[in-house]
Order: structure tokens, then C-alpha cells, then sequence
């Protein structure tokens, strides 16, 4: 009808157009088939009648129609959350706790191959290696050690998750809430723990404070006997020095009184030799003999003199009775 209204002339043009609109058009199809762009922060994955042929680098990608089939997998960290939950700790309270993790997929064949429903499968192990950490330690740690308990989960995740293509980049515990109740119980427990600090520190001051004490009474007796030991120890001295003089003294009065009587005894002894001499100085035997037993007597009354001395008379008298005649007989001579 178009043909007819316009003219015989105009319908080989409309037809042509047609034709051309039509190849232009499969022309795209089969292009859009065969090129395709793998963005930035992605990969993709042709598979080739169903199976792994090979992965794509962002970019411009070439695959055969109808043949291949391309699927792209994210690079980009991807965040999960964790509903919040209550977990048992090892002084059986159960606090809420809410958790997240990152991940990153490293490979995007393991990643598609692997694993059917990886996030849910990371969900799973994050709850169940929470509970693991959180049983083991009792609330106040799981307050103040959510490092470690961060930690185990990265660990277990890398360990569990490498397999699969995916690597955790962090796994935290993000909050955890306590009931009115527990708080409560908490703030009470804070209460006791303080006062229980507060005597713990008391009554170590007080024993510091005792020890301080019967420190210093120690040294203070130490001081005492050290000073009675060095005053003993001077008087001690001072006694030693004054008997050592005394002696020294009484020494060399002995030693002096010695001399004097040593002499006396050589002048008595000179004079004594000048009675046994004769008128011409010449020994005369009978006063030498007189001389003599008047030694002997002074001699024995010497002796006799001393109280621990038994006096021993000699055995011949005769001869004390002759001194004595001797005597009288030399006194008459000399008389006349």
C-alpha cells in the first residue's frame, strides 16, 4: 500500500532501508554476543559449553556466541552483618552481640566453583566460632579482649574461607548490649570489686606500716647493742690500759726495790769482808769462820720470816753455840 501511495519508484528504497536497518541491528546483536567490557573492580569467568574456560581481566572481552557464556565476580571488599544474638560466657551470662566481617573474593573460580552460598556459609562459622570464644572467657574479658576474640575469628575464617577464593579482611565484634538486669548486676559487681580494692589497699598499708615499723624498732635495737657493744668495748680498753700500767708500774717498783736491796746486800757484803780482815788487812781465818755463821743466821731469819715457809733448824747446834762463844770471846778481846 506504501508502494502505491508513493509511487512504483519507492519501494526498491523502503525495502533496502529495511534491509540495511535489519543487518545493522543482527550486525549489533552478534557484537554485543561477542564483545563484552569486565568493569574495574570485577572479574569475569567465561565458560565455554557449561565448563571453565578461562577468567577475564577488566577490560574489553572477546567470546563466541552462543557458545561461551561470561559471569562476573566482584573484587571489592564486600561488608556483611550479623544479626544480634545472645551468647552464653563462661559465668553464664548472655550478653547481645553484634558482629560483622569483610571479605574479598581472590579467586573467582574457586569462588564460583566451590561454594554455593559463600556468605551464608561465612555467616554460619562467624556465629558458631563467636560462641567458641565467647563460652571460654567470662563476660568481663569478652569486654576487655575483644582483640583476641577478633583475632580467632580472623583466623578461623582464613582458614576455613581459603579454599573457597575469599580472604577475610576483618572480622570484629562491633557491640555488645547487656540487659537492664545484667547491668545492674554488673554496676553491683563493680560496687563490691571497688570496696574489696579499697580494703585490699588498706589493709596492705596497714601491714606496710607495720613493717615500716618493726623496721625501724629493729634497727633502733641494733643501734642500741652496737652502741653498748663499742661502750663495753671502750671500758674494756680503758680497764686493760689501766692494769697495764698498774703492772708496768708495779714492775719497775719491784725492778727498783731490787736494785736498792741489791745495793744494800753489796754494801753489807763489803762490810762484812772488812770484819773477816786482821789489823793488816790480811784474811784471818777464825772471823772469816764468824762471818760466815752470821750469814747462815741472817740467812735463816730471812726464811724464817716468810709465812709459807716451814723453818728448818740446822743439825748442828754445836755450831750455833760456838758462833755464840766465837762472839763473846771476840767482844772480850776487843774490850781490852
Amino acid at each position: 500500500m506504501l508502494c502505491l501511495i508513493s509511487g512504483k519508484g519507492a519501494c526498491p528504497v523502503l525495502a533496502s532501508l529495511i534491509e540495511v536497518i535489519v543487518i545493522i541491528a543482527l550486525i549489533g546483536l552478534a557484537l554485543r554476543s561477542t564483545l563484552r567490557i569486565v568493569s574495574q573492580g570485577s572479574v569475569g569467568v567465561i565458560e565455554r559449553l557449561g565448563r571453565f574456560h578461562h577468567e577475564a581481566m577488566p577490560g574489553l572481552v572477546v567470546k563466541l556466541p552462543l557458545v561461551d557464556n561470561l559471569r562476573f565476580v566482584s573484587t571489592k571488599s564486600v561488608t556483611v552483618t550479623l544479626s544480634p544474638e545472645p551468647v552464653i560466657t563462661a559465668d553464664n551470662v548472655s550478653p547481645v552481640i553484634d558482629a560483622y566481617f569483610l571479605y574479598q573474593v581472590v579467586d573467582a573460580k574457586s569462588y564460583l566453583y566451590e561454594i554455593q552460598n559463600p556468605e551464608l556459609a561465612i555467616k554460619n562459622i562467624v556465629s558458631s566460632t563467636l560462641r567458641s570464644e565467647v563460652g571460654q572467657r567470662k563476660l568481663a574479658e569478652v569486654m576487655t579482649h575483644r582483640e583476641q576474640i577478633n583475632a580467632a575469628l580472623r583466623n578461623e575464617l582464613d582458614e576455613i574461607t581459603g579454599p573457597w577464593g575469599i580472604r577475610i579482611v576483618q572480622a570484629s565484634i562491633r557491640q555488645v548490649d547487656l540487659t537492664d538486669e545484667m547491668q545492674k548486676a554488673m554496676e553491683a559487681q563493680k560496687k563490691a570489686d571497688a570496696n574489696k580494692l579499697a580494703a585490699i589497699e588498706q589493709a596492705q598499708g596497714l601491714k606496710e606500716a607495720s613493717i615500716l615499723q618493726a623496721e625501724g624498732a629493729r634497727q633502733a635495737a641494733i643501734a642500741q647493742a652496737q652502741g653498748e657493744q663499742q661502750a663495753t668495748v671502750l671500758r674494756a680498753d680503758a680497764a686493760k690500759q689501766a692494769r697495764i700500767l698498774q703492772a708496768e708500774a708495779e714492775s719497775i717498783a719491784i725492778r727498783k726495790l731490787a736494785e736498792a736491796q741489791a745495793d744494800a746486800t753489796q754494801v753489807v757484803n763489803r762490810a762484812i769482808l772488812v770484819l773477816g780482815e786482821d789489823d793488816s788487812h790480811a784474811w784471818h781465818q777464825e772471823k772469816m769462820n764468824v762471818v760466815l755463821r752470821l750469814k747462815s743466821l741472817e740467812t735463816l731469819s730471812a726464811v724464817g720470816q716468810s709465812p709459807s715457809t716451814k723453818l728448818v733448824l740446822p743439825g748442828e747446834v754445836t755450831g750455833l753455840a760456838g758462833l755464840l762463844g766465837a762472839l763473846s770471846t771476840q767482844n772480850s778481846q776487843e774490850q781490852e
